[in-house]
């Protein structure tokens, strides 16, 4: 039986060659996509399930004075030590801080190299116990066995010792506490799993050098949330319970604390599976994928495969005219409805398996440009080999039976005594069916295609934004370590020496970069309880200049002043705003702010335009520019003007390396580190657009098929209305009218779906543009074209054909 059935399936395949084909790349395509997209989507889910259960990070939530929510993925130094010794659910902690935090750069030093690092840790003794990784030398019990000890990631190792020997080498690292020497216990692969954390070393929060600052901070229950906290649970553990009582502790503890600095704090758990996918949290130290990003590529990879099925449900629907007859005489043969069900489903199941065997060299094909889109890449091999294999066996059961279901029972439901007598019609259902899934197909397309409109319009509004500051022609040193921030006035002495170095100023935090400081400032006559947030970015005196940033009231900064008691402030227009001040009635004035028992003093001595220092999903924030002393910089910035980019790089490098040779030369350009902010929505509109030109090739392939199909079952019609003396215009209309329509059915029906998708996605962004009618006529329009251009060669092929060749038979 089923040898008889794979007879007729193949058969039915070469006799309508065309179709199959058509079926069979629609459907390659779509698994081939599919299938990337779910190993993708497969992997940044599974990250850090390797961890083991019941592990938790402590997520904080400030309401400040303001009102202004933010959640942090960090917490308080204190809180760890406290809540396990009192919390008997909780049965271990560790704490890790990111030295980076403090806007430094590690530079480690073996022998007579020296380079920067980042992404190192410093942890409490438990870090290997609660947190697992695959370990290639040292100790694996004990990996940090004292507190000089530290541990390489394997890279970092192979790169510092290459072949030789590891394990008890000295090694020199210069980080936020100084330089210091420490042994190399263990090596570890931070890539043999997935998982948020990936620290290029790992050294202890005993030691001798970062010891003093975690004590500087332990009496902090509320501010300095400088640490990532996590907390290891038992079997029996609530994890509401858990935080209830978490809350008591904070409470009994930082009470005092929360009230002097008017703000409210609350602590949750999070899942180490979540992290992430976690990405909207404030300051957050790990960079992890979007969940909504990873939703869109599900929901695209789900909607290309329906495309699909679209297609061969079609075709299959649109040719059981040619089918009928068959069904009719096997059911007069004595095959039941169940068994021609059964033929039918198998005939699609076996489409969909030739289909997959293509999708497979298909994926391969695609899989070096797909990894350049997610910049996380995937591959196709034996170690994710059962992976594979279970997403091509749903694959195949899925689009197998959606795609064969309602051909198979259409297919069956037949008459036999109607069919035998040539009086079997196309149904109603069927027909009205297939003009829904074209219409669907459709709307799909002109929803992808006014998405890649409206991204590639909020991506050109983002690059060409003013951003209130000349970015233009800037260069980033960063002065990554004490000593390179101390020669701060030697190196700019010696760079504004260059010709082509028209400027150099410096800065704590470079536009586009967090700005770690901030404080709650108030007027003269309130009191804390009145203060307004403010980012605090500490900057040279000529910091405006260089940057072309307009004055609105007051002067800039002069030259640096030795005064210990009042700081000289210089408030964006937002921040004046906030404190009630014209720009002009603020110059003069002067703010404050308490803490622990201590009033900082600052005087406004101008007011500048408001300047972007963030993304632009973000709104201005108030921010207040104090003015620096002149000799100690984090980041030098060169204003340059030059045909002879790599030359001038070289002359900087070598004045560099008199004052620090021992320090390594490194740079940016302003233009790539503001970029940098949006390369998540380059990828979202790179992925949106090539797979919204794949929909649209599907769509494409079933509405020609369909066109063809059509103008053959109208061929003896065509002849007669050309005899009776109907132009080839007149043909052209009847043939394209009626998919012609439901093209524009689907265009009026896909304007809702994609004004509410795309104001969704523009929500994220604080400036943004808003689209007007015109993008939707534009994608409306494309996909009409693309589709008239589909139907138009059967259309033509049919307003041309000789009546005299169709009727002659008859």
């Amino acid at each position: 039986m089923i040898k008889n059935y794979l007879k007729i399936t193949f058969r039915n395949i070469m006799r309508n060659k065309l179709f199959a084909a058509i079926n069979i790349l629609g459907l390659s395509v779509s698994l081939a996509c599919c299938l990337l997209l779910f190993l993708y989507i497969s992997e940044q889910l599974s990250y850090d399930e390797h961890h083991g259960e019941r592990l938790v990070r402590i997520i904080s939530h400030l309401t400040q004075k303001d009102g202004q929510k933010l959640t942090l993925g960090s917490s308080s130094i204190p809180i760890a030590p406290v809540i396990e010794a009192e919390i008997p659910e909780i049965t271990n902690s560790v704490r890790i801080m990111m030295p980076s935090l403090f806007g430094s750069r590690d530079l480690i030093s073996y022998k007579d190299d020296a380079f920067y690092l980042k992404d190192g840790v410093v942890v409490d003794p438990s870090f290997f116990q609660l947190l697992k990784f695959k370990f290639i030398k040292g100790d694996t019990e004990n990996p940090l066995p004292h507190t000089n000890a530290i541990v390489l990631e394997a890279k970092l190792a192979a790169k510092i010792f290459g072949d030789g020997k590891v394990i008890g080498q000295m090694i020199k690292l210069n980080s936020t506490t100084g330089p210091q020497d420490y042994e190399v216990t263990a090596v570890f692969d931070a890539e043999a799993y997935p998982t948020h954390l990936k620290p290029t070393y790992v050294v202890s929060m005993e030691n001798a050098g970062w010891k003093p600052l975690i004590q500087r901070f332990e009496s902090n229950w509320v501010g300095n949330n400088l640490i990532t906290t996590y907390l290891q649970l038992n079997q029996q553990a609530d994890i509401a319970t858990v935080e209830n009582k978490i809350h008591e502790i904070f409470l009994k503890n930082g009470g005092k604390e929360m009230k002097e600095l008017g703000v409210t704090k609350e602590m949750k758990l999070q899942p180490i599976e979540m992290i992430h996918t976690s990405t909207d949290l404030d300051m957050d130290v790990f960079e992890g994928k979007s969940l909504v990003f990873i939703q869109v590529l599900m929901t695209i990879g789900v909607l290309i495969l329906i495309l699909a099925c679209v297609n061969y449900i079609n075709l299959a629907t649109a040719q059981a005219g040619n089918r009928a007859m068959e069904v009719g005489i096997r059911k007069v043969m004595g095959v039941t409805s169940k068994g021609l069900i059964t033929q039918f489903l198998g005939e699609s199941f076996v489409i969909v398996l030739i289909s997959l065997l293509f999708s497979i060299l298909f994926a391969e094909m695609a899989l070096p440009v797909f990894n350049q889109l997610v910049n996380d890449p995937v591959a196709l091999s034996s170690a994710n080999l059962w992976t594979t294999g279970k997403y091509l066996l749903m694959f195949l059961m899925v689009t197998g039976l959606l795609a064969g279901l309602y051909p198979a029972f259409y297919l069956s439901s037949f008459k036999p005594v109607q069919v035998l007598k040539g009086k079997n019609k196309d149904k109603g259902v069927a027909s009205f069916l297939r003009k829904a899934l074209v219409v669907f197909q459709f709307v799909i397309s002109i929803v992808l295609i006014s998405s890649i409109i409206i991204i590639s319009k909020q991506v050109n509004f983002i690059k060409d934004k003013d951003l209130g500051f000349n970015k233009e022609a800037k260069l980033v040193i960063p002065l990554s370590t004490d000593e390179a921030a101390s020669s701060y006035g030697v190196l700019k002495q010696k760079f504004i020496a260059n010709a082509p170095v028209q400027g150099v100023t410096g800065v704590q935090a470079v536009p586009g970069s967090s700005v770690i400081t901030d404080l709650f400032a108030y007027k003269q006559g309130q009191t804390m309880d009145d203060g307004i947030r403010m980012y605090n970015n500490r900057v040279e005196h000529d910091f405006f200049e260089f940057f072309d940033i307009p004055l609105l009231s007051g002067k800039y900064f002069e030259e640096p002043e030795k005064d210990t008691v009042i700081s000289k402030v210089i408030l964006n227009k937002t921040a004046a705003d906030r404190l009630g001040y014209t720009p002009e009635e603020a110059v003069g004035e002067m703010l404050y702010f308490d803490f622990r028992d201590m009033k900082f003093q600052f005087r406004i001595v101008g007011v500048v335009h408001d300047i972007h220092q963030f993304s632009l999903h973000d709104e201005i924030d108030p921010m207040m520019f104090q003015l620096a002393e002149g000799n100690y910089e984090e980041n030098l910035i060169l204003n340059v003007n030059t045909n002879n980019y790599q030359e001038l790089l070289a002359t900087l490098e070598s004045d560099w390396k008199q004052v620090l040779p021992d320090t390594p030369f490194e740079y940016f350009t302003l233009e790539d580190h503001l970029g940098k902010q949006y390369a998540s929505d380059r990828n979202t509109f790179d992925l949106i657009k090539y797979f919204a030109v794949i929909s649209v090739i599907i769509s494409c392939l079933g509405l020609y098929a369909l066109s063809m199909f059509f103008a053959e079952r109208r061929f003896k019609e065509i002849g007669v209305r050309k005899a009776m003396g109907a132009e080839v215009k007149d043909i052209l209309i009847m043939v394209s009218g009626d998919l012609s329509k439901l093209i524009i059915i689907a265009f009026v029906l896909s304007i809702p779906i994609s004004i509410y998708g795309m104001n969704i996605w523009l929500e994220t962004f604080a400036y943004r543009i808003t689209p007007g009618v015109g993008t939707y006529l534009l994608a409306g329009l494309v996909t009409i074209v693309i589709g008239w251009v589909t139907i138009s060669y059967q259309s033509i092929r049919a307003a041309r054909t000789n009546p005299v060749n169709v009727l002659k038979d008859e």
